[in-house]
């Protein structure tokens, strides 16, 4: 294919935005979909290589496999060592072990199955994940393998029809997406079926032959083509934010756009300022700052406690410095000065460096892990960021039966049957919330005493808001407690509790409304503390040296929304509960239980020994307010 400076660019239009979405600036909420602009570069670059060489029987799956392998292993395998090199030394075992299983997961060619499976509720935060950018990379990969054989295929069996089938490949990925967004939306973001038809509306313009088509149309038509590309674009970064369904229909403004900028081609208005050097340059080592931006961003937020402003600085020049680097000192000498090496020997290679490096990351992450620089105090208190594999995580939380998942379908059905029994015998009060309410459970029951029952209705990342615009199971659910169940069964009371935003008062303020209907009766449990990382490991780090750690990672703007919320609670008359007041008396809040345990067990979920303290005092409060 012929070179278009102008697509160079437009990957800095992609990579920029992402670095930017990714380092926290405002402005642009949707900087994310820089990854969905490279998915259509990709799409058109990799199907017009596949399909010229395919219908001039030139195609070579070996020299394919040898130009991928340069372009992309080299500045791969430096940052995976990089990034394992510091971490071992670095990092609490338990979090390097995950690091190492995120490395063999990125040299597999998987690493978006592996953050499928392992991102999401209780799995630690996404955003301390070193390599949680690779996902897309996987999905590149999987692309390349996958692809090849599909175009071959058709182009020796159905030529007439490449277009037709990659409109069908685009509508079925397509509509899949859209299905799934709402009822299994981890997947659907991470994986290649619900994400192909972003590659391919890039390739259908190298397949269908839409460039030379576009020799007719005028000059004119393509600068406003190009401009409405941008626009879309410009959109796409500007208003879509992680609260929307992503990818489905809202993937469509930064694809259509590329689409329609690469469409236009090199003469039009946008392409043209894409083309200018400093903005070729920085597309030229968009890969490199791709790789690197992550694990800087991750680190940095881990280990070092820059002055504001500071921080940036040394993540953009990090950054852009080994960027630069890479592309002098690796990428360029692999990608180029190795074109001439035979294919086999390339592979060969390739395939025996990921097997090296793949083994060596498993060896330090599962059995010579650098435990021993940390106490033996530290590691205990490190060993409740694994709490789910505990066994008084599901004592506790009763997961997948009595809470769920509410935004997608990927759990199991919240099992009303057993979950939402009256007792004849004891008074009955009904606890309804996400997963900062599933954490008080067991530990209201307990502290209630055996004259209550406290039913458990809760769903992960469900706000127990009614009538919510958005339908998916958590509204569902919510709507069928507060419009069916509880007008119909005889409930003592309503404890309600959630992790509240200030966005959250005003609906919660028509719930109760709607609530003093059906009881007159109702508690609502206000937010609590919540940190930038995992409480457990704070602990740890702190412990062993690293002073005002914990007190640092608070998340200070808990305590506003707590004052705001008891304020309209006031308002409305109903009974609160100042969960931030319990663990943060006089505003100095506790990381340890009274039991010594860490009360969190990641940023902001109570482990069993943190619940029973807020619970107990949270049931005293209850009996003072005649709630209970």
């Amino acid at each position: 294919m012929k070179y278009r400076a102008d697509v160079d660019g437009l990957r800095s239009l992609a990579v920029l935005p992402v670095i930017a979405y990714h380092m926290g600036a405002g402005g642009i909420p949707g900087g994310f979909t820089g990854v969905d602009i490279f998915f259509v570069i990709s799409g058109y670059l990799i199907c017009g290589i596949i399909y010229n060489g395919a219908t001039s029987n030139t195609f070579s799956y070996l020299e394919f496999y040898k130009r991928r392998c340069l372009r992309i292993l080299p500045p791969l395998f430096v940052v995976l060592l990089s990034t394992l090199a510091f971490g071992y030394y670095h990092l609490l075992p338990a979090q390097f072990s995950d690091l190492s299983d995120s490395t063999l997961a990125t040299l597999l060619f998987s690493s978006n199955i592996f953050f499928w499976k392992t991102t999401g509720y209780f799995a630690g935060s996404a955003e301390l994940k070193p390599l949680l950018h690779t996902w897309s990379l996987a999905v590149e990969e999987q692309f390349y393998i996958i692809f090849p054989v599909i175009l071959l295929f058709v182009v020796r069996f159905f030529r007439q029809r490449a277009t037709q089938v990659m409109l069908l490949i685009i509508a079925v990925s397509l509509l899949l997406s859209i299905y799934a967004v709402t009822r299994k939306p981890t997947f659907t973001f991470y994986m290649l079926p619900t994400r192909a038809w972003e590659l391919a509306l890039g390739g259908i313009i190298a397949v269908a032959g839409l460039e030379a088509k576009m020799s007719n149309v005028s000059q004119g038509i393509k600068h406003l083509m190009s401009l409405a590309g941008l626009a879309l674009i410009l959109f796409g970064f500007l208003w879509l934010d992680t609260g929307k369904p992503f990818p489905a229909w809202n993937a469509l403004w930064p694809c259509l756009g590329s689409f329609l900028i690469i469409l236009a081609g090199q003469q039009a208005a946008v392409s043209r300022v894409l083309a200018l050097k400093p903005i070729v340059y920085i597309g030229m080592i968009s890969y490199c700052l791709y790789l690197w931006h992550w694990p800087i961003i991750v680190y940095s937020r881990m280990f070092f406690n820059f002055a504001p402003g500071l921080r940036e600085a040394v993540i953009i020049g990090l950054t852009f410095g080994l960027a630069i680097a890479s592309r002098y000192l690796i990428e360029i000498p692999f990608r180029y000065k190795l074109a001439v090496v035979r294919s086999g020997r390339i592979v060969t290679a390739s395939v025996m460096g990921l097997v090296v490096l793949a083994s060596g990351a498993l060896y330090k992450g599962h059995v010579d892990n650098n435990a021993g620089q940390f106490s033996a105090q530290a590691l205990a208190l490190a060993k409740y960021s694994q709490y789910k594999e505990m066994p008084e995580f599901n004592y506790q939380y009763r997961l997948g039966r009595c809470f769920v998942d509410g935004k997608s379908q990927e759990d199991k059905p919240y099992d009303r049957d057993y979950c939402l029994k009256t007792s004849a015998s004891a008074k009955n009060y009904i606890l309804i919330g996400d997963s900062h309410a599933a954490h008080l459970w067991r530990a209201l029951s307990l502290a209630a005493g055996q004259g209550v029952n406290v039913i458990q209705a809760t769903s992960a990342g469900c706000k127990p808001l009614y009538q919510q615009a958005l339908r998916n199971p958590c509204s569902d659910l919510v709507d069928y407690l507060y419009g069916s169940w509880v007008p119909q069964h005889k409930i003592d009371g309503i404890i309600i509790s959630a992790r509240w935003a200030p966005e959250d008062i005003a609906p919660l303020k028509e719930t109760l409304k709607h609530l003093k209907s059906v009881s007159d009766n109702v508690i609502v449990m206000g937010p609590t503390i919540e940190y930038s990382e995992s409480l457990p490991d704070l602990l740890a780090y702190q412990t062993d040296g690293r002073k005002d750690l914990v007190a640092a990672s608070i998340d200070h703007s808990i305590k506003a929304t707590d004052s705001a919320m008891k304020q309209a609670m006031q308002d409305v008359t109903t009974r609160y509960i100042s969960v931030y007041a319990i663990i943060c008396p006089g505003d100095i809040c506790r990381g340890l239980a009274s039991d010594g345990h860490p009360i969190s067990n990641d940023y902001g979920h109570f482990t069993l020994s943190g619940a029973k303290d807020v619970a107990n005092q949270a049931i005293v409060e209850m009996h003072r307010d005649a709630f209970m």
